[in-house]
């Protein structure tokens, strides 16, 4: 808009200088006049447009600030989105784990209730089967009992002397006590078998060991054979032996693979082996358990801990 105007006013006088000597005066004045009315509107033009190009300018450098500002808004809003996100995340994560750690207790708590009542159910079975032998027993003792009776009783006979007088005289007399030293009785089958148990449900590992040591020693052919070999495992445990315990579970394992304790002693194997960091070994007993006892809970157990690794 300066330049227009530094051209105008170079041509203005040029332009009244030529019309001088082509018009009169009136119509100079005329001329000059109205050319004094465009340089004034053309000035009050110029100062609009100065004062409209400032407000502009002012209207921009506002925007411009606004923008800033909701910019930097907006950074300030994405990160502390981020950061709600990611403290979200981190939330999601702990309860996560949280909920691994109590589905593996509450597993865990499943599989020794499980085992509690193994327990009381071998516990019953053995009783059942101390009432037979003790049944048994006193079958044997009766035809003794009535033997003894029978050696108690006296038959009278007479005998007569010179004198004619009569006397009677036991033909049999009455037996002599016994006076050897009685000889130790050996502890029945479901005798040993709970006293150990109870040892071993009295946390008195070492005890109980031996107990079920014995057991098998004397009764290596019993239908709780199996069972004393997985409490020997579990003592191993229960002491902190967990390579001992891992032996004694393959005893089980290998010596009874047909007994009702094999998924338990392959659960608690593996359970052992994850004791000791040794991951591989309990991951392929997990799988071996899956494969060989897919319906039973313990296989369930293996899945679940197998799937918490992916």
């Amino acid at each position: 808009m300066n330049t227009i105007a530094i051209k105008f006013g170079i041509f203005l006088p040029v332009l009244i200088f030529s019309l001088t000597f082509c018009v009169t005066q009136e119509d100079a004045i005329y001329i000059k006049n109205q050319v004094d009315v465009l340089v004034r509107k053309s000035k009050q033009d110029e100062k609009k447009f100065e004062e409209s190009f400032k407000k502009l300018e002012e209207k921009t450098k506002a925007d411009e600030s606004m923008r800033q500002e909701i910019k930097k808004s907006l950074n300030e809003d994405q990160e502390a989105m981020r950061f709600h996100l990611a403290q979200v995340e981190a939330d999601l994560l702990e309860i996560r784990d949280r909920i691994q750690g109590l589905t593996g207790k509450v597993e865990e708590n499943s599989h020794l209730l499980k085992g509690a009542i193994e327990e009381d159910t071998t516990k019953v079975d053995a009783m059942a089967y101390k009432i037979k032998e003790l049944s048994s027993v006193v079958d044997e003792l009766k035809p003794r009992i009535e033997k003894i009776e029978s050696s108690l009783s006296f038959t009278p006979s007479v005998n007569k002397k010179t004198t004619g007088l009569e006397k009677v005289v036991p033909v049999q007399g009455r037996p002599q006590k016994d006076i050897s030293p009685p000889q130790k009785k050996e502890p029945t089958e479901p005798e040993m078998y709970d006293r150990a148990l109870g040892h071993y449900r009295g946390d008195r590992y070492e005890e109980a060991m031996t107990g079920f040591k014995n057991f098998l020693k004397l009764y290596p052919k019993s239908d709780l054979a199996d069972n004393a070999q997985f409490w020997i495992a579990e003592c191993h445990r229960g002491l902190k032996k967990y390579e001992e315990a891992i032996l004694a579970y393959q005893k089980v394992i290998n010596g009874y693979p047909k007994g009702n304790k094999v998924p338990s002693a392959m659960l608690q194997q593996a359970l052992t082996f994850e004791k000791i960091n040794e991951k591989t070994p309990a991951n392929l007993v997990f799988k071996k358990l899956v494969t060989n006892f897919p319906k039973t809970k313990e296989a369930e157990i293996a899945r679940k801990r197998l799937k918490q690794k992916k």
